[in-house]
Parts: structure tokens; sequence; C-alpha cells
């Protein structure tokens, strides 16, 4: 019986380094005076659930090669208009919910037409969306924050805790249910497959027939709705929302960013994890809440990807000297990954 033997080296460690950046935290916290409270990990995982929904967003896009720098924006619109709907046009909230969803669809099919059929850079696209996004917002909202109202039992449902021997609230175990379920769309369906085909190569997918420009628009749509869930759940689970939630120190985008980086994703498109980035982001909500000041926030988390990214310059640099000077260059690198 042949056992694949698991070789320490750089290569393993960054392949796994979303889950060595966790188990580092963790540890971390066990020097925190009553850290591990069931109260403490509930808020903790709780409270860090919108940018779990941010960065599902961002890493879907770059996976396909793209930017979509209208995840914290598509979220925030979305949590006003679920409230409003509910507290002002006295609207139930299951509905509220859809409604605020489906408008975070329709920015996505706009980001996505504007992309896959005008040809225009999505950064570009996503960052103009920005501004008409916000002025939506100050428009719907008035600038005001919009409340709860008198109804709290969505709250109440979103706050509580769906398992009671398990300290994480309803709103997180729905988080990580969604991200499962897209990791298992990613990896087990065509389109999924055919996500991280085009953003690995362009060419490569016409020649296999993929039809790209759909790909794209569907990419945008997902992450604008998966967004815009979040954002609608996040407005309930905090009672309230304003046009600048969640900007108090680093701006969730950042943090999407960030982690999606750290969790592996390739800035230029065809590799990554929705769950590397979870696992990331699970670790940034327990970092935050060890490093309570917010310039030790950011000095760590600028220095594990300035590590990372350095690390992958290195590895591709290294890897781009020696190709096409050994023909089986493939063959060892199956061999190392243990494939072979």
């Amino acid at each position: 019986m042949n056992t694949k033997k698991i070789k320490i080296n750089g290569s393993f460690l960054n392949s796994n380094r979303a889950l060595l950046f966790l188990i580092v935290v963790l540890i971390a916290g066990i020097f925190q005076n009553n850290f591990y409270t069931a109260f403490n990990i509930n808020a903790v995982t709780g409270n860090g659930s919108l940018f779990i929904w941010l960065g599902l967003g961002f890493t879907i896009c770059l996976i396909a090669g793209h930017m979509d720098l209208t995840v914290q924006y598509v979220s925030t619109l979305a949590a006003l208009m679920c409230l409003g709907l509910h507290a002002d046009q006295k609207i139930p909230w299951v509905l509220a919910i859809i409604i605020a969803t489906l408008v975070g669809a329709l920015v996505g099919l706009i980001n996505g037409i504007l992309v896959a059929k005008l040809k225009i850079h999505s950064f570009i696209a996503t960052l103009g969306m920005q501004f008409v996004l916000r002025g939506v917002m100050y428009f719907y909202s008035g600038g005001a924050e919009m409340s709860i109202g008198s109804d709290y039992s969505a709250n109440e449902v979103l706050t509580g805790q769906l398992i009671p021997v398990l300290p994480f609230s309803t709103y997180f175990l729905i988080t990580t249910l969604v991200i499962i379920l897209v990791m298992v769309f990613m990896r087990n369906t065509r389109t999924g497959r055919n996500i991280y085909l085009v953003g690995g190569n362009l060419e490569t997918a016409w020649l296999a027939g993929v039809k790209s420009d759909k790909v794209t628009i569907a990419v945008f749509m997902l992450s604008s709705t998966c967004c815009a869930l979040g954002g609608a759940l996040n407005g309930i689970y905090s009672g309230a929302a304003n046009v600048t939630m969640g900007e108090k120190g680093i701006a969730p985008l950042m943090i999407a960013l960030t982690a999606t980086i750290i969790g592996g994703t390739a800035i230029s498109g065809g590799a990554g994890s929705v769950v590397n980035t979870y696992i990331t982001l699970v670790a940034v909500a327990f970092l935050k809440a060890i490093f309570v000041k917010t310039e030790e926030q950011v000095l760590v988390l600028a220095l594990i990807l300035i590590a990372c990214i350095a690390y992958e310059t290195i590895a591709q640099y290294r890897k781009d000297k020696v190709l096409g000077t050994r023909p089986n260059l493939h063959l060892e690198y199956l061999k190392e990954k243990g494939k072979i």
C-alpha cells in the first residue's frame, strides 16, 4: 500500500498559508485573558461575517481574472434597502431580503455587461460603479442611518445560536453554509471550472469552446448577489446601517482584497479558493479582536501580505528562469506535488 509522504517545505507552507495564519492567530488568543469564551467567539465570528461575504465575492471575480471593487458598496446598499423596506414600507423580512439581493444581482449584471460586452477593464468599470452606488445610497437614505425598527424577530434569529452546543451565531453558520455551497459549485460544476479556465488563460478557454462573455457576466452577478445577501443579513444582524457602514478602521474592501491574496488567489486569475479566503477572514476577525488598535491591525496584515507576495514573486521568477531549459519540468513539478 502506497502512502504519500508530506514534505514540509516552502511550497507546502505556502499552499497552506491560510490555515497556518489561522493557527498562529488562534494560538496568540490563548495568551489573552478570557479570550475564548462562548460570548466572545460568537461576537467575533458574527461581526466578521460581513467581511467573509465580501471576500467571497471578490475571490470569485479574481479567480476569473477580474476585480470587483463594488463588493462593499453593494452590501451596504442591500443593508439599507432591506432595513428601509421592512421598517418604512412594512414589507416582510424574507421579501425584503429577496428584493435587496435581486438589486445586488442587477448591479452585478450591469458590471458584467460593462466588462464583457463593452470591453471596459473591470477595475475601471467597478470603480465607476462605486460612485454610482454611493450616490444611490445617499439618495435612498438621505445620508441618515436606517434602523431595524420595532420588529426584532429576524435580529433575534440571526444573533441567536442555531445549534446550542456551538458558540456561533446563526448569521455565521449561514455564511459558512454559503461558502461550502460556492466551493462545491466552483469545483464540481462545468460553469465553476470554466471560471478557472477563463481566468487562467482566455485564449485556451476560447479554443475549448467556453463562452467567456457569459462566464464573465455570471461571475459578476454571483459576486454581487452574494455580497448583497450578506449585506442584507448583516443589516438585520447589526440592527442598523448607514452609508459608511464598516468603514471605521480598515475599509472592508481592503480587508477583502488583502484576505483574498493572503488566501492564495492569484492576482492574474485562474487559481484560488473561496475556502482559503474564508479561513483567512476568520483569522482576520480574531486578529482584530486580539489587536484592538487599528494601527496594529494594519501593520500585522501588511507584513503578512508583503511576505506572501514576496514569496510568490520569487517562486515565479525561479520557475520562469528554468522554463524551457528542462523539457520534463512539468513532470518534476507533479512529483514535487506528490501527484505522480
